[in-house]
C-alpha cells in the first residue's frame, strides 16, 4: 500500500539530489574557471616576459644603456623558464609545435645576445638579428596570447550554455516535485477538506478516503468509526430528551385524563341509577357520552405512545393542522398551568413531507421553551404557510441552520412556519449559542440544553433549516422551513 510519508520522503531525497546535482555543477564551473584563471597568468607571465626583454632590448640599442643587456638576457631566460615550467598548461591553449619553436627561438635569440657580448665589432650584424629574432619571438607570444583569450571566450560562451541548461533542467525537477507533492499531499487534503464540509455543518455522513495512501486510509477510518460513534451517542441524547420530554408530558396526560375518565364515572353512575327509571333515549346520551370520552381518553393516550416510541426516520406526508391538534392535546395541561395563549393559524391544506412522530418532537420543545421564557401568562402564535425562495427572506441578524431555501431537498417549495412568542427574547450575546448542545440559561438541573440542539438535529434530517431572532417588540420567533408536499401532484 502506497504510503504518504514515502511520497513526502520521495520528494525531498529528489530535491535533495536536485540541488547536490547543482552544487556539482557549480563546482565543476569553479573548477573550470580555476582553471581558465591559471592558464591565463601563465600567458600573462610570458608575454610580459617577453615584452620586458623587448623592451630592454631598445635600451640597449637605442640609447647604449650599458646594463640593458645583462637585463635582456635575465628576461629572456624567464620567459624560457615560463615556457618549461608551464609547458603543460601552455599546451591546452597553443600546439606543441608552436610552443617547441618559440622555445627555440627564444634559444636562439639568448645566443645573439652571448655573441653581443662578445663579438663587438659585429654588432651592427648581430642587430639587425636580434631585432628580427625578437619580432619574431613577440608574434609567437602575441599567437599564444591570441589564443587564450579566444579559448577563455569559448569557455565563458559554453559555460554560459551550460549554466542556462541546467538551470532549465533544475526548474523542470523542481516543478515536477512540487506537482508531486500536489497531487501526492495537496490534491486529497483538499479533497478531504470539501468531504468534511458537509460534516462540519452537521451532516454525519461517511467519510471517504479520496486517496490509497496508507494515512488517508488510516484517517478516514478512524474518523468514520469516531462518526459512528457521535451517532450512536447523538441517538441516545436524543431518546433521553424524549424520554424527558415524555416525563413531562405523562404529568400533563395524568391531569388531561381526568376530565374524560371523570365524564365517564359521573354518566356510570347515572345509568346505575336511572337504569329502571329513564327513557332509553337518555340512557342512549350517557351511552354515546361514555363512548365519547373514552375515545378522547384513547386518542390521548394513544398520541402519548406514539409520541414515546422510538423509531427510524420514516418520512410521509403531514397534516400540519392535524400535526399542531394533536400538540395542542398533549400540552393541553401544561399550557392551562402557566396561563398560556396558544393561537395557530393554519392552512388546512398545507401538507409537509416529514416524520409526523419527530416533527411533533420539534413542536413540542418549542412549545415548552416558549412557556419556560415567558413564564405565566405567555403568548404563543403558530403560523404556517406555502412559500417560495423568491418570496420570504429570514431576518439578517437571524442565527440560521440549514439552507434557507430548501433548495437541497425541495426546490423553490417548502413550507414556512413560524412559532412566536412574547416573552423577553434572546440577548445578541447568547443567540450564536442557542444551538450549541449542553448550552442552557437554565438554572442547574432544570434542564440539559439539548431542546434547541436536537429540534435542529431534526429538522436539519427533514432537510429543512432553522433560524431564530429576537423580534423588535420583544419575544423570539423561530422560524422553520420543510419541504413541502405538493396535494395536486
Amino acid at each position: 500500500m502506497p504510503s504518504l510519508r514515502g511520497k513526502i520522503r520521495l520528494a525531498y531525497s529528489s530535491l535533495a539530489m536536485i540541488v547536490m546535482t547543482l552544487c556539482g555543477i557549480a563546482v565543476f564551473y569553479l573548477m573550470f574557471l580555476e582553471q581558465q584563471i591559471h592558464e591565463g597568468v601563465a600567458v600573462s607571465d610570458l608575454n610580459n616576459a617577453v615584452l620586458e626583454m623587448r623592451r630592454q632590448e631598445k635600451n640597449l640599442f637605442l640609447y647604449g644603456d650599458p646594463n640593458a643587456l645583462g637585463d635582456t638576457e635575465m628576461h629572456a631566460e624567464a620567459a624560457l623558464a615560463i615556457l618549461e615550467g608551464e609547458h603543460a598548461t601552455l599546451s591546452t591553449i597553443s600546439t606543441t609545435q608552436l610552443l617547441t619553436t618559440l622555445a627555440a627561438s627564444i634559444e636562439s635569440y639568448r645566443a645573439l645576445l652571448a655573441n653581443w657580448r662578445e663579438q663587438r665589432e659585429l654588432h651592427n650584424n648581430l642587430e639587425v638579428d636580434l631585432r628580427e629574432k625578437g619580432q619574431q619571438i613577440s608574434a609567437l607570444v602575441d599567437g599564444i596570447v591570441r589564443s587564450e583569450r579566444l579559448a577563455l571566450a569559448d569557455a565563458v560562451r559554453k559555460s554560459r550554455s551550460w549554466l542556462l541548461l541546467s538551470i532549465m533542467a533544475v526548474g523542470v525537477l523542481v516543478f515536477l516535485v512540487g506537482r508531486h507533492l500536489a497531487l501526492a499531499v495537496v490534491t486529497p487534503l483538499r479533497r478531504l477538506e470539501q468531504d468534511l464540509a458537509p460534516i462540519a455543518a452537521g451532516r454525519f455522513d461517511h467519510l471517504e478516503a479520496g486517496s490509497r495512501d496508507r494515512e488517508f486510509i488510516a484517517f478516514a477510518e478512524a474518523f468514520n468509526r469516531m462518526l459512528r460513534e457521535l451517532d450512536h451517542r447523538r441517538r441516545r441524547m436524543l431518546h433521553s430528551e424524549k424520554l424527558a420530554s415524555l416525563g413531562v408530558l405523562v404529568a400533563g396526560v395524568a391531569h388531561e385524563l381526568n376530565n374524560p375518565l371523570a365524564n365517564i364515572s359521573s354518566s356510570c353512575q347515572l345509568l346505575l341509577e336511572e337504569l329502571d327509571s329513564a327513557h332509553p333515549e337518555q340512557l342512549a346520551t350517557w351511552l354515546r357520552q361514555i363512548d365519547a370520552e373514552t375515545e378522547r381518553a384513547r386518542q390521548i393516550v394513544l398520541a402519548l405512545l406514539e409520541f414515546g416510541r422510538q423509531r427510524e426516520l420514516s418520512l410521509e406526508p403531514v397534516h400540519l393542522v392535524e400535526l399542531f391538534r394533536k400538540t395542542r392535546m398533549l400540552l393541553g395541561n401544561n399550557l392551562r398551568s402557566c396561563n398560556a395563549q396558544l393561537d395557530i393559524e393554519v392552512p388546512d391544506d398545507l401538507v409537509v413531507y416529514a416524520d409526523p412522530h419527530r416533527l411533533q418532537q420539534v413542536f413540542i420543545n418549542l412549545l415548552r421553551n416558549a412557556m419556560d421564557a415567558g413564564g405565566t401568562g405567555v403568548r404563543i402564535r403558530i403560523l404556517a404557510s406555502a412559500c417560495s425562495a423568491a418570496q420570504t427572506t429570514l431576518p439578517a441578524d437571524a442565527q440560521v441552520l440549514g439552507e434557507p431555501d430548501c433548495s437541497l431537498s425541495a426546490g423553490e417549495n417548502y413550507a414556512e412556519i413560524l412559532v412566536d412568542d412574547n416573552g423577553p427574547g434572546i440577548p445578541a450575546d447568547i443567540l450564536p449559542q442557542v444551538f450549541d448542545p449542553f448550552f442552557t440559561t437554565r438554572e442547574p438541573g432544570r434542564g440539559m440544553g439539548l431542546g434547541m440542539y436536537i429540534i435542529q438535529e431534526i429538522v436539519l434530517e427533514h432537510g429543512g433549516c432553522i433560524a431564530v431572532n429576537t423580534l423588535s417588540g420583544g419575544g423570539t420567533r423561530v422560524t422553520i422551513r420543510l419541504p413541502r408536499e405538493d396535494l395536486q401532484a
